[in-house]
């Protein structure tokens, strides 16, 4: 087949939501499956170019110079860079420091640089120049995001920028000649709030430890990675959980002109890199989202697909309505009112998460995308960034794009839809591409098979696509999700097989308007398969539910089905084939998976063969078993086989030949049926492969026979398509069809005539086209092929002209039909069986025949399910009387058998049946005990596994809790008070403790022995230096070395030497300096809690067990006092204390009878033991009863006691003379009568003294027995409360010991944490020094290469100006007078202008970057336009006069070398000075690591001193009185970390001085008290004398000041005061007189006057009534005259209402006028009387 010809991709269809880019004005690419994908926006003309790679991976494109970039999907990769249009291979990119495995972003510069980014494992950047090839530079990422995109700046090559969802890195490309070097900086990324967290410096490690923790005067600086102890490059990174804030996911990015970098993130933040500084900005966040007024119309909307026609909507159903008029201004008017107010206006349409999944920049600001469809419009030229929307999608944006000249933006959906708007004008957008994105499940060319194929998505869409014009026809939407497709040769209607069992059938009769017009249930599970035969009689479906069903596939048989077949297992492929001509039947060949584990995609190990001959498909019915419509195994002619090697995808062909596609190796196995027989005993029913065949890389796949029946095909996951002929199919033709990094290739057909091939990929999306260019000898068989195929659609047109009618004619399926069929149909299953077990009982009450009603399918049942219905539903018809009949002999029987039950109950129980002699049908009975039997047996085996379980994990638990307890944990608690005291429960101490603590005790044996021999070696020393001390000296010396020997409670910091904790080997709390000394002590003081423990549980069990005693004893004591209580005959009840469950635990892990609260279930077993021990009881009992004589001579001998007891005797009653009982009469008794019932009353006083005397015994010997028990009992609870006591104590001192473990653990973990530092110090210091070591290489390099390049420019430069200095020698031939103007033409030079963009002004006006063009095209045009002037200069015209052409040639061409060499030495010196800022940077780098290195040796030495400090300034714990501690007690802890610790002597010695100076200060208080008391005294004398002076002066100034009156003089000189008082009485006497006349004079006159006043009143009063009548009649008046003038008002003029205007607002003025000269009048007057009062002579007061 190789030499028959080649398949060439003729057009490829689908696309994913990637990158969607232009690469010119009008051209758009993105990648197509394994193709990249050319449209023009103008006339939507596609092209695709197959890739000559293993698929595509990411896709870039270089608008300025026409190129397109794309990477491989397989190990080590290579990039391809191809010019468009003419698809010219421009370079291959491959280099061993690229990708390993695979890139995951390509950025082009806009120049010759790509920019590329590989994933695992090498996460590497790398540059690259494309235009030769060669890769710049590379550097591996630090801590590298699983998923990046990388970009390069449009203005600057240099920069780029690594993105990834939680890392944002700005990378440097530095140049020094041809030596690049790439850095990167990384950006802190803010919290989604918009803070930015500050990120920990591992230099200045700022995170300080409390103080509570360190210490008062040792704070440390500690790292957040040495608590945490983390050491390496994780620590850099290390974040803390409490101190952790949701950081913003990065998901976009874009470039602005000035180098900043714009990126989007998915909580719809949008931030701003700074080029220079990499600060970040938040510009918006989802809060931020104001809105601009415009932003209020109606946006455009998504176009309307076909989907939404087929789906009966409208094209502006996503339009909002327009708002009533009312409502719309309602609406302005709240939305001024708050702009006015200075309030946003919170739209809905404003940023919310994952609004900026994409974003470009453009002249009117930033677009950008989301995932809800809208694309906005963000303005970055007003501070506050107004937000637009300017359309609005129904589906998510993925890509945005715009055209080289920014006049159109090409917006990709993940909907697999392409718009284009256009910015320029608003509203504008239109569809480009809708191909409804998905993965394709099916592929089948649509009859006659060449013009068009169909192809179905998983979720339902149906799609059917031209063949000659690349373009989508129809589609569809089925609603459900879909497994499988196929297309039936004989009418134009399609099979959808779904995941829910259904198979829907499509007419696409009309393309313009397909419809489903039929659908079958047909599976339980998915519908895996769907075949056809080439002649369209049959279709055949499978599934996972073990059925293949065949259906008749025309519609005018309204898809018929035939019948079915089982197949064990899961189904893994079908074949059909038809053989010869078109009256032979059909061969069915089926392939499953039989084994029980669900595997997925597992190979096939079982082959099903089955035919249907023309005869079989006529009428069926002769070869179904039953009304099941099932298929007979003979009719049919069914075979089933094992295969040797499991197989993938077989494909029945001529000859009864099997192909398949092995699992196990690379291989096509051929099977040939016809030599076995399925079902073969001989072979075992096996099936082993005749021949082999190289085939596919990887396993899976499928084979198919093309309908010619010559050539076969297969595909695989590996993505390749193999074509073979059945003469040769051991040489094949292949073609790369699918990446197998998209799972390969899911199915491929041919067209009829075989001249295309249709690939579908299994999860890229895609459906290819290939069509054949045969060779000269493969024409042959094409024509065969095409000769085949005329003559099928010639066969086959009248069949499909008669069935496509038919299927006109069916009228349109609808789920709405399904669900109002499914509605009548009757309650739910549950409901079903409750009705009918509610019958059944009826009927069974009432002793009546009950009918099992017929089943009915369920509402949504297979096909099969209905069969089987129907079919119970025709067995109960055709036998309705037999079991009519049936059921009526059961009653007779039943009623029989009843009575004879009945009367067994009443018969004698000797002559009684057993109730099993009633049961007709033992063997069910049997049956029905069995299975009882069994669910006993199942039910018992899962109790006893639970039971296991149970006790299993009881048996842990208790030899965890309780066995492995050396003290188990008990309580005691007190007989009459709450106390309640517990044990410590304590485990045994393993044998690694034990040895432990001798370790550490044998450790401070040595310890205190060397430090022995040390002191006597000291004082030997000291003794031989100063002489021989006194006996004085040696006393004291002693009595210190007594006092140090050991220390105090107080300084030890507990009381644990008087609670069983004392160890003469602790280390002192002033010695803990190394770690292993603090480990020591932890483990003392461990082995000392547990023996103050201990010391405790001996004092716990001596007052247990004295609770134990005195519990006997109450016991004994109460036995008596029950005796007492029974001889007293009292109710009263004795106190008898008992032990709770607290005091013994050991009773919980037992289990007593009483506390089953259940019935207890005995085995047969065990009812047997106790009926055999029941029954020895009862004998020995009996036998006991029998002849005993020890018994029978108790009783005869001593009446059956062996001891006569006091109380016993009073018990006894004396008994009464025999007269007195016989009731003989008093009168007749005799004598000795008489004095006997004297001796028996006198016995009877006795025995009742003695009975009293006997009870008052009891009584106080009763009250002795309960005080005893009082006393007892109270005793011990004093004991316990001393216990209770002494467990307080035990606990303060253990707490106080394990607050010791706490704080020396606590410093041991410090310890590690400042080695965790020091070791990461260290290891920062060493890779700064590799650092250096590299950067100082790097730096001598660059001044080697600096240094040799500046020899080349001096070089250059010398060049230049010897050829200056040249010319005169050059053209010394000239004449002098001719060598000025030679010499100025040679210095003349073109003026080249700079380089201006050549756009037209809506481009500029749209690009960005119009302004800042690349460097590279800058250079090209200078450098052209350069020697363009050149070439202008050069011409005749220019030539001097006087100068012969010749010279002029010469002089041209020296000039245009001079030219060149001045341009060598402008390029070498910008290169020089290029080189020169890297040299520079190079050597601030240097500088920088040596700061760096300085600045970790500073730390390290500053962390060995705090080290040291830490080990010598030891934290101490002191146990203090209260009065000796000083300190203010916080609210819970005090906090000592401003205190101080004092000997005790010293606060003593301070004290005493405290009392000599109270005392001397009191004195002098005394003192000074006693002279302020004499100063008080003397200037109270002080006050005094000056208050006397003060009166003194006031009287003597009220006589000067005091009037002399006329009268008063007469009064003074008048000696006669009687005379003078008597005729002042008169005179007033007189007074009084002619005031009382006059009084009543005028009480006259104004009683007169009251009079007229009262005249006056009335008369005024007519007046007024008088005067209201006429206001009335006025009123009248003026309302008429106001009606009047109100309807002349139109006609009158106003000039007299202005007159009267005028006249009031003149009278208004005149009134203010006149207040204010009133208010001056006033004022002058106060003025007046004011220098009046001046000039008033006034009395001076003399001062004495």
């Amino acid at each position: 087949m190789d030499a028959a010809g080649t398949l060439e991709l003729q057009w490829a269809q689908g696309y994913n939501g990637t990158s969607a880019q232009y690469i010119d004005a009008k051209t758009l690419v993105h990648a197509c499956g394994s193709t990249v994908k050319f449209i023009d926006t103008e006339s939507k003309e596609e092209t695709v170019f197959p890739t000559p790679g293993e698929g595509v991976g990411p896709l870039a494109v270089n608008s300025n110079f026409g190129v397109f970039g794309f990477s491989e999907l397989c190990p080590q990769p290579r990039i391809f860079v191809y010019q468009y249009p003419g698809f010219l291979q421009q370079a291959v990119l491959k280099d061993e420091k690229g990708a390993q495995l695979e890139y995951l972003s390509i950025s082009f510069s806009a120049g010759y640089h790509l920019a590329t980014y590989s994933g695992v494992p090498d996460h590497c950047v790398a540059v690259w120049n494309w235009h030769n090839g060669t890769i710049l530079c590379n550097q591996s990422v630090s801590h590298p995001p699983p998923q990046a995109s990388l970009t390069v700046s449009p203005t600057n090559w240099r920069q780029l920028c690594l993105l990834g969802e939680k890392h944002l890195s700005v990378w440097q490309v530095e140049q020094c000649n041809k030596t690049f070097l790439l850095r990167s900086t990384k950006v802190n990324l803010p919290a989604e709030d918009g803070t930015l967290p500050e990120r920990e410096n591992l230099n200045e490690a700022p995170i300080h430890r409390p103080i509570h923790i360190t210490g008062a005067n040792t704070e440390i600086k500690m790292t957040r990675a040495a608590i945490a102890g983390v050491v390496g490059e994780n620590a850099e990174n290390l974040d803390v959980g409490e101190d952790v804030k949701r950081r913003v996911k990065l998901v976009s990015q874009c470039w602005s002109p000035g180098g900043d970098i714009y990126v989007g993130c998915a909580g719809g933040q949008l931030m701003k890199i700074e080029a220079d500084t990499h600060k970040v900005k938040i510009l918006l966040k989802p809060e931020m989202g104001l809105l601009s007024r415009e932003s209020s119309a109606i946006l455009p909307q998504a176009a309307g697909s076909l989907e939404d026609l087929h789906r009966g909507t409208s094209l502006t159903e996503g339009i909002p309505e327009e708002p009533a008029a009312e409502e719309s201004q309602q609406q302005e008017k709240v939305e001024e009112t708050k702009l006015e107010r200075g309030d946003s206006v919170f739209l809905p349409e404003g940023l919310r998460e994952g609004s900026l999944n994409c974003i470009t920049l453009h002249k009117n600001g930033l677009y950008a995308g989301g995932e809800d469809g809208t694309l906005r419009l963000i303005s970055l030229a007003s501070k506050d960034g107004p937000l637009s929307d300017v359309y609005r999608g129904s589906s998510p944006i993925t890509s945005l794009g715009f055209s080289a000249d920014y006049q159109h933006l090409a917006v990709g959906t993940s909907r697999g839809s392409v718009h284009i708007y256009d910015p320029g004008a608003p509203g504008s957008v239109t569809d480009l591409l809708d191909v409804h994105f998905g993965n394709m499940v099916g592929l089948a060319p649509l009859g006659p098979g060449t013009k068009h194929c169909v192809t179905c998505r998983e979720d339902g869409e149906v799609q059917v696509w031209s063949v000659e014009e690349p373009s989508l026809v129809t589609c569809i939407p089925i609603g459900v999700q879909a497994t499988s497709l196929v297309c039936s040769p004989s009418t134009e209607v399609a099979a959808v097989g779904t995941k829910s069992g259904h198979v829907y059938f499509v007419d696409l009769s009309n393309l313009q308007s397909p419809r489903i017009i039929y659908r079958h249930h047909m599976h339980q599970g998915p519908v895996l398969h769907l075949m056809h035969d080439r002649e369209g009689k049959v279709l055949v479906t499978g599934s996972d539910d073990g059925y293949v069903f065949v259906m008749d596939p025309r519609p005018s048989t309204e898809f018929k089905i035939l019948g079915y077949i089982a197949v064990a297992g899961e189904i893994t492929s079908v074949s059909v084939l038809n053989e010869g001509n078109s009256g032979s039947g059909v061969k069915v060949a089926v392939t499953s998976d039989p084994s029980p584990q669900a595997r997925p995609q597992a190979p096939a190990t079982q082959l099903v063969k089955f035919d249907l001959s023309d005869a079989v498909l006529k009428d069926p019915t002769s070869v179904h078993g039953s009304t099941r419509c099932d298929f007979t195994d003979e009719g049919v002619q069914k075979q089933t086989w094992k295969l040797s090697v499991p197989c993938y995808g077989a494909c029945l062909a001529p000859g009864g030949l099997l192909y398949a596609l092995a699992h196990s190796n690379k291989r096509m196995q051929r099977f040939n049926l016809a030599q076995t027989k399925g079902e073969d005993e001989e072979n075992n029913h096996t099936l082993h492969p005749d021949e082999e065949y190289l085939s596919h890389q990887l396993p899976g796949g499928t084979v198919l026979l093309t309908t010619h029946q010559q050539w076969l095909a297969s595909c695989s996951p590996d993505g390749r398509v193999a074509v073979r002929t059945l003469q040769q199919i051991e040489r094949w033709n292949e073609v790369v069809a699918h990446s197998f990094a998209t799972g390969g290739v899911r199915w491929m057909r041919f067209s009829t005539d075989m001249q295309y091939l249709f690939t579908i990929g299994r999860k890229d999306g895609t459906l290819s086209c290939y069509k054949w260019n045969f060779s000269p000898a493969g024409k042959s068989e094409a024509s065969e092929a095409m000769e085949f195929a005329r003559g099928h659609n010639t066969k086959m047109h009248s069949l499909r002209r008669l069935e496509g009618a038919s299927a006109a004619t069916m009228p349109e399926w609808s789920m709405v039909k399904t669900v109002s069929h499914t509605d009548s149909r009757p309650g739910s299953a549950t409901q079903q069986e409750d009705k009918l077990r509610s019958r059944k009982e009826e009927a069974m009450s009432k002793d009546e025949i009950f009918t099992t009603p017929t089943p009915t399918p369920a509402s949504d049942a297979t096909w099969l399910e209905t069969k089987i219905q129907q079919a119970i539903r025709l067995e109960s018809q055709q036998f309705s009387e037999l079991k009519k009949d049936l059921r009526s002999q059961i009653r007779d029987m039943r009623r029989t058998i009843h009575s004879m039950m009945a009367e067994n109950a009443e018969r004698p129980d000797i002559e009684k049946l057993d109730r099993s002699e009633f049961n007709l049908d033992t063997a069910e009975q049997k049956r029905m005990q069995a299975a009882a039997d069994d669910r006993v047996a199942a039910l018992r085996e899962e109790l006893e596994f639970k039971m296991l379980a149970l006790q299993y994990l009881r048996d842990l638990i208790k030899r965890e809790c309780w066995d492995s307890m050396k003290v188990k944990g008990r309580n005691v608690l007190a007989f009459h008070t709450s106390t309640d005291v517990s044990n410590y429960p304590l485990r045994e101490r393993t044998k690694q403790e034990m040895d432990e603590v001798a370790r550490v005790t044998r450790i401070r044996k040595i310890e205190n022995a060397e430090l022995a021999a040390r002191k006597e070696v000291v004082e030997l020393t000291t003794k031989a230096s100063t002489g021989p001390k006194t006996s004085q000296e040696e006393e004291l010396l002693d009595d210190e070395e007594g006092a140090e020997g050991k220390e105090a409670p107080s300084v030890t910091g507990s009381l644990a030497v008087d609670y069983g904790g004392d160890n003469e080997y602790y280390y002192s709390q002033f010695d803990l300096h190394t770690r292993e000394q603090k480990i020591n002590q932890i483990v003392l003081l461990k082995d000392a809690i547990y023996r103050m423990k201990e010391a405790f549980n001996k004092q716990f069990e001596s007052v247990s067990q004295l609770k134990q005693q005195e519990m006997v004893r109450i016991k004994e004591r109460n036995a008596r006092i029950s005796k007492i209580l029974d001889d007293l005959d009292m109710a009263e009840a004795a106190w008898q204390p008992a032990l709770t469950i607290d005091e013994q635990p050991e009773k919980l892990l037992v289990v007593e009878d009483s506390e089953v609260k259940v019935e207890k279930y005995v085995s047969p077993e065990e009812q047997k033991v106790i009926e055999q021990q029941k029954k020895k009881e009862e004998e020995r009992r009996l036998k006991e009863q029998g002849d005993n004589a020890r018994e029978r001579g108790l009783v005869d001998m001593m009446g059956g006691v062996l001891e006569v007891k006091k109380e016993d005797e009073l018990k006894q009653d004396i008994p009464k003379p025999g007269f007195v009982a016989e009731g003989k009469p008093e009168a007749e008794w005799t004598e000795e009568e008489k004095k006997a019932m004297v001796d028996y009353e006198k016995k009877v006083k006795e025995l009742t003294e003695e009975r009293e005397k006997y009870r008052k015994n009891l009584e106080a010997e009763l009250k002795k027995l309960q005080t005893q028990n009082s006393e007892g009992s109270a005793s011990f609870d004093e004991a316990l409360g001393q216990l209770f006591k002494r467990k307080v104590k035990t606990e303060m001192v253990i707490n106080q010991e394990e607050l010791k473990i706490v704080r020396l653990e606590l410093l041991i973990l410090a310890e590690e944490e400042l080695a965790c530092r020091e070791e990461e110090l260290y290891r920062l210091l060493d890779v700064k020094k590799a650092a250096k070591v590299e950067a100082a290489a790097r730096l001598q390099e660059a001044r080697v290469a600096v240094e040799h390049f500046r020899e080349e420019y001096e070089n250059i430069v010398a060049e230049d100006k010897v050829m200056d200095r040249a010319f005169k020698k050059d053209f010394a031939d000239v004449p002098a007078h001719l060598q000025d103007p030679l010499y100025k033409a040679f210095k003349r030079r073109p003026r080249v202008q700079r380089f201006r963009t050549q756009l037209d002004p809506a481009t500029a006006a749209a690009n960005p970057f119009a302004d800042r063009p690349p460097s590279a095209r800058v250079s090209l045009h200078t450098t052209q336009s350069l020697y363009t002037a050149l070439d202008e200069f050069d011409g005749p015209v220019n030539i001097p006069d006087g100068i012969e052409p010749y010279v002029w040639q010469r002089l041209c061409e020296t000039r245009r070398l001079k030219v060149e060499k001045e341009q060598q030495v402008k390029q070498k010196a910008l290169t020089l000075a290029e080189m020169n800022a890297f040299l520079q940077k190079r050597t601030e780098e240097d500088d920088r690591l040596m700061d760096d290195i300085d600045d970790l040796i500073t730390l390290q030495n500053k962390l060995r001193e705090d080290k040291m400090r830490w080990m010598l300034n030891l934290e101490v714990q002191f146990l203090l009185k209260q009065g000796q501690v000083e300190v203010d007690s916080g609210p819970f802890i005090h906090d000592y970390s401003d205190s101080i610790l004092l000997h005790r002597g010293v606060i003593e010695d301070l004290n005493s001085n405290i009392k000599t100076l109270g005392d001397a200060k009191l004195q002098i208080m005394v003192e000074s008290k006693d002279f302020r008391k004499g100063i008080h005294q003397l200037e109270w004398e002080r006050r005094r004398m000056q208050m006397q002076k003060s009166d003194l002066d006031t009287k003597a100034r009220d006589i000067q000041m005091f009037r002399m009156t006329k009268d008063l003089q007469v009064y003074l000189g008048d000696e006669d005061h009687s005379a003078m008082t008597a005729h002042q009485i008169s005179v007033l006497e007189q007074t009084i007189a002619s005031q009382s006349k006059n009084h009543e004079k005028r009480v006259e006159e104004f009683e007169s006057q009251l009079k007229e006043l009262r005249r006056t009143i009335r008369r005024m009063e007519e007046q007024n009534r008088g005067l209201d009548r006429e206001l009335e009649e006025l009123n009248v008046s003026v309302f008429e005259r106001k009606h009047i003038n109100e309807v002349n008002a139109d006609v009158r003029s106003d000039a007299a209402a202005e007159k009267r205007m005028a006249d009031i607002v003149q009278r208004r003025k005149l009134v203010d006028l006149a207040k204010a000269q009133a208010q001056e009048v006033a004022v002058l007057r106060a003025e007046v009387e004011r220098l009046r009062m001046r000039t008033f002579p006034a009395l001076v007061q003399v001062e004495h």
